[in-house]
């Protein structure tokens, strides 16, 4: 009798939302036994919700990545990970004028620091011992190019792109494949909801204040309505879990191509002057927004 093939187990990060959620079911409906975590369990509900409509079931665990115990007691539990998705990650925008410290360390102890100490877990606990493995890290086109008013997430996703590069090599004589997935804007929780700004964003002493509130004004104008589909990641995704050789890297999306395309050709000086010019607009909308509402709250009532 031909032996059962055993489902290949995968690990995923950041499953509350976004493209760790998406994976998860995806994941699931294609029959792998899923792993999938998430810092705060009281998000679970919207990733049940997602599974029982999909027909499918998957595990559910709570793991920190900024927690080492948290790191070392999910993967104690689940010693033979097949596949892990390090996919959680944190957005704070700002300029590097007035982000702080703390936010960030903060930033790179989930972006970078995080995904390194789970690696090192899910890799050195079993995936070196079953001779295989696979590690796709969610990097982003913020790993590549330079990202304005973000500067801390862009640091953070460069080294995790170099991270991606350098533990590739090391890892292929033990047969395990290293992936870096590089999407541009896509419409997910980070750029939306979950975005959060830094703690001196208004702050009115400020040199940036009024290029802060520009950079948000782009966002909600131009760069979040043209963002792509998070579907379209997820389903790059699962080619890359399901592909023999996978590539070292996958840029995702109109935006992230024209990009690296225009870096390759270096064009960086057009594609710099581009956003620059695109900001000093939205920062000019924004001055206007704000100077009218600022004389509104001056008129008097018409009965005065």
């Amino acid at each position: 009798m031909e032996a059962i093939k055993k489902k290949k187990r995968v690990l995923i990060t950041g499953c509350s939302s976004g493209f760790g959620l998406l994976t998860a079911v995806e994941a699931a409906r294609a029959g792998y036994d899923v792993v999938a975590t998430m810092r705060n369990l009281g998000k679970a509900d919207y990733l049940r919700q997602a599974l029982d409509q999909a027909g499918a079931t998957a595990t559910i665990e709570r793991l920190d990545v900024t927690d080492r115990s948290s790191i070392e007691a999910v993967a104690e539990k689940y010693r033979s990970v097949d596949i892990l998705v390090n996919n959680a990650g944190i957005l704070t925008m700002g300029s590097f004028l007035d982000i702080t410290e703390d936010e960030m360390r903060t930033i790179f102890e989930t972006n970078y620091f995080g995904v390194v100490a789970l690696t090192r877990a899910v890799v050195g606990g079993g995936m070196i011992e079953n001779g295989s493995g696979l590690v796709i890290n969610i990097a982003s086109l913020a790993g590549l190019i330079g990202h304005i008013f973000n500067a801390a997430y862009c640091a953070s996703k460069h080294a995790l792109v170099g991270f991606s590069k350098s533990i590739r090599q090391e890892l292929k004589p033990f047969n395990i494949n290293v992936v870096s997935v590089e999407p541009g804007y896509h419409k997910t929780e980070i750029i939306r909801a979950n975005a959060n700004v830094s703690e001196n964003f208004y702050d009115q002493d400020s040199p940036m204040l009024q290029y802060n509130r520009g950079f948000l004004r782009l966002m909600r104008d131009e760069i979040i309505p043209r963002a792509g589909e998070a579907q379209d990641v997820v389903k790059t995704i699962m080619k890359i879990m399901a592909a023999d050789k996978p590539k070292a890297h996958y840029v995702i999306g109109k935006d992230a191509r024209l990009a690296t395309t225009m870096q390759w050709l270096g064009l960086n000086g057009v594609l710099e002057k581009k956003i620059h010019t695109k900001l000093l607009s939205a920062t000019r909308r924004e001055n206007r927004r704000a100077e009218a509402r600022k004389t509104k709250r001056k008129k008097p009532p018409a009965n005065q």
